[in-house]
């Protein structure tokens, strides 16, 4: 009996290890000081595993819901990244949101008091009718643009050469929630056409500063993050 209990967990767990090493796994990984251009695309293509590779920029801001506030990022990414919501990139000027299920952590009121786990959920079930604001952050204005191309997505991105003022960094502005990411990311994602507009409109300059991996296996996966340690 006690031969058969053990044969039946190792065989379950075999079966177990074989199927993460089939599965699909999504990474956003921090570029530090390396540069997105063709050699770092050519080196990344060497990565076992990988299937699908997303260059992510960020624009600093701070959201509010309500009395709940956040000093964050949005992160602009091709929508095409995202198979469920694919197709609804060119959006417009009012930045459409993409969220995790915790996103909204670490919001504080207007107490100091941080926002539950409980309060979060209220406000990711309400979807498109969750009410955000953002105001653009300071940067470092002498951080430049990168332009690229990659040889392993079809995404590109055009580099903003005469950036106006139309957006005040103090100005709070309406956002609109379109997607809820399965998974517990805690990133907030706009598309990368919005990010083309808050950069020409306020003047910011920003460049290439992560990466979203899709990489099957988890071996691979691991394999992976070590490579950007």
């Amino acid at each position: 009996m006690i031969l058969i209990s053990l044969t039946l967990f190792f065989f379950l767990r075999l079966t177990y290890e074989i199927q993460k090493e089939k599965q699909q796994y999504t990474i956003l990984i921090s570029l530090g000081n390396l540069s997105y251009d063709q050699n770092f695309l050519k080196k990344a293509s060497k990565i076992n595993g990988l299937q699908e590779i997303w260059p992510v920029v960020e624009i600093p801001v701070t959201i509010k819901i309500e009395d709940y506030t956040k000093t964050t990022v949005f992160c602009g990414i091709d929508l095409n990244a995202f198979t469920e919501i694919s197709g609804q990139d060119n959006l417009g000027n009012t930045p459409r949101l993409l969220l995790g299920s915790n996103s909204l952590e670490n919001m504080k009121d207007s107490n100091g008091h941080t926002i539950s786990k409980k309060q979060q959920n209220k406000y990711l079930k309400m979807g498109e009718q969750l009410a955000i604001t953002y105001t653009l952050d300071s940067i470092d204005s002498n951080k430049s643009s990168t332009e690229y191309s990659s040889s392993i997505s079809d995404s590109s991105f055009t580099t903003m050469d005469s950036p106006g003022n139309n957006i005040s960094p103090m100005s709070s502005l309406p956002c609109k929630v379109v997607a809820i990411l399965p998974g517990e990311d805690d990133q907030i994602y706009i598309p990368l056409s919005q990010v083309r507009i808050l950069c020409s409109e306020s003047g910011i300059a920003l460049t290439v500063t992560k990466v979203l991996l899709k990489i099957k296996g988890k071996t691979n996966l691991e394999n992976a993050k070590q490579l950007f340690e």
